[in-house]
Parts: C-alpha cells; sequence; structure tokens
C-alpha cells in the first residue's frame, strides 16, 4: 500500500510538470473560446465586423467576422489578456482588453457597439475623442514593434489629454520595465495603486491593480529578489483571484528562470 502512495506522490509533480510545459509551449493558444455580438448605437446587430483577438504576451492573433445577428466567436485561445479589436467600415474601431481562460468552461461573452471612435480598456472609461484614440492605436502600435520610449511618449501625451484614464499608466509602466527602468517602472505602477485607493478606498478585485501589483513582482524577479518578487506575485493573485492568468504567468516567470517547484505551484493555481 505504501509503494502505491509513494508512487502517486512522485507522479503528481511529473503530471504537473508536464502540464507546465505544455502550457508553456502553447504561446498563446489553447482550448478557450470567446464569443460576443456587434451591434450599433440603437441594438441593431453589425454584420461583417472584423473582429482580432490578439495574446498581449504572445501577440498570437486569432480572427472572427460578425454574423447576420452580429454573433461572433473566435476558438483556441491560450490563458491570458487578450485585446479585442471590432472594427467596420463607416464604424469607429473599438478596443476592449480582457482576461481569457482557457480552464473555464465558460468565458462571459463580449457586447460590442460600434459608434463614433472610442476606446475601450480594462476598467476605463471609454474615449471618444478621435485625437486621443490615434495617440492610444500608435502607442499600442510602437510597443508591439519593441520601440518602448516612443510608446511610452505616446501614453504619457495620451494621459496628458485624459488624466481621468490614470489606468493607461500601466502601458507607461510596461514600456520602462522593458527598457530596463525598473525605478522609474515600480514608481509608475505604484501611482495606479495609489489612485485606485483614492477612488475605491480598497484595490481588492481591481484588475488594474493586480497587474500592477504582478509586474511589480516580475521586476523584483528580474533583480533577484525572489522574496520580494513572491509577495507581490501573491498580492497581485489575493487581490484578484478570480483572474487565473494571473498565476499561469506567473507559473511561466518562475518556469523560464528554471525555478520549477514554484512554477508548478503557481500553474495548479491556474487551473
Amino acid at each position: 500500500m505504501r509503494s502505491k502512495d509513494t508512487l502517486i506522490i512522485f507522479l503528481v509533480p511529473v503530471l504537473c510538470f508536464s502540464l507546465s510545459l505544455n502550457l508553456s509551449a502553447q504561446q498563446g493558444r489553447g482550448k478557450g473560446r470567446l464569443r460576443g455580438q456587434v451591434q450599433d448605437e440603437v441594438g441593431n446587430p453589425i454584420e461583417g465586423a472584423k473582429i482580432v483577438a490578439q495574446h498581449l504576451q504572445y501577440k498570437t492573433t486569432f480572427t472572427s467576422e460578425s454574423d447576420k445577428k452580429g454573433n461572433w466567436a473566435v476558438a483556441g485561445l491560450g490563458t491570458g489578456y487578450f485585446r479585442v479589436t471590432a472594427s467596420k467600415e463607416g464604424y469607429g474601431t473599438v478596443y476592449h482588453e480582457m482576461n481569457v481562460s482557457q480552464f473555464s468552461k465558460k468565458n462571459p461573452p463580449l457586447s460590442i457597439t460600434l459608434r463614433k471612435i472610442q476606446v475601450v480598456e480594462m476598467n476605463m472609461p471609454a474615449i471618444e475623442d478621435e485625437g486621443s484614440v490615434v495617440l492610444f492605436e500608435e502607442g499600442n502600435e510602437l510597443f508591439d514593434q519593441e520601440k518602448y520610449a516612443e510608446a511610452a511618449a505616446k501614453f504619457e501625451e495620451f494621459i496628458g489629454q485624459n488624466p481621468s484614464v490614470y489606468q493607461v499608466n500601466i502601458n507607461i509602466g510596461n514600456c520602462y520595465k522593458e527598457m530596463g527602468e525598473y525605478d522609474k517602472a515600480i514608481e509608475i505602477y505604484a501611482k495606479i495603486l495609489e489612485k485606485g485607493k483614492e477612488e475605491k478606498e480598497s484595490i481588492e478585485g481591481d484588475e488594474g491593480a493586480a497587474r500592477a501589483l504582478a509586474s511589480m513582482g516580475e521586476i523584483y524577479f528580474k533583480q533577484g529578489n525572489l522574496e520580494k518578487a513572491s509577495e507581490y506575485f501573491r498580492q497581485a493573485i489575493d487581490n484578484f483571484p478570480e483572474d487565473e492568468a494571473l498565476a499561469f504567468n506567473v507559473g511561466e516567470i518562475y518556469f523560464k528562470q528554471g525555478e520549477t517547484d514554484k512554477a508548478i505551484e503557481y500553474f495548479l493555481l491556474a487551473v
């Protein structure tokens, strides 16, 4: 009986390790499915709207098109944050960032309204000024091209025109993080946490705050401060436990650095 128990105990980490390898190798692909509807301002369905879902980490892209009823769906998505873009000639392009889980049986449907140009990002107000939308879009494109200094300048200009949309600071912080200016990035992430507390008294359940905490953890990890990194990663997950992508991404960070046991711990939290 004891030998059987020993075998089971041995197999569990092996299976978990295999799972982590499989998940990491998917590079933004998996079994996740996302669906929704596109409509105009008065609620009429829009046919032929182009839907593009891009994994923010791996840049893996999935496309779809709305049918006569305005319905659309994309499949094969991995766990993580996606930028969903809806566009059609004669309508303004709409952006939406959301977390997708390949482990959840049902990701929430995304309803998109096409009207005059606007931007919708994670928990931030809609922006309907065309100039601001152009700045935001240019910033995202420059970031994707790894032109981080130029991207940061665009996002900072956007914030200057839209100071109430403080959530875009996460984009600025990410630019400085990628440039290796860690102190500056941490300072910006901290501002997001402070602003969130000012508005809501508590950042519990705030997805933007959770992402800021996770990014701070990633910086400390890169600096070799594993104790502080774990502290911030744990805060991020505790702050927004329903976001499986956080635990998954943390697991990948540890896995890529050869911290297999720690990686398995976080991969299991994502399942």
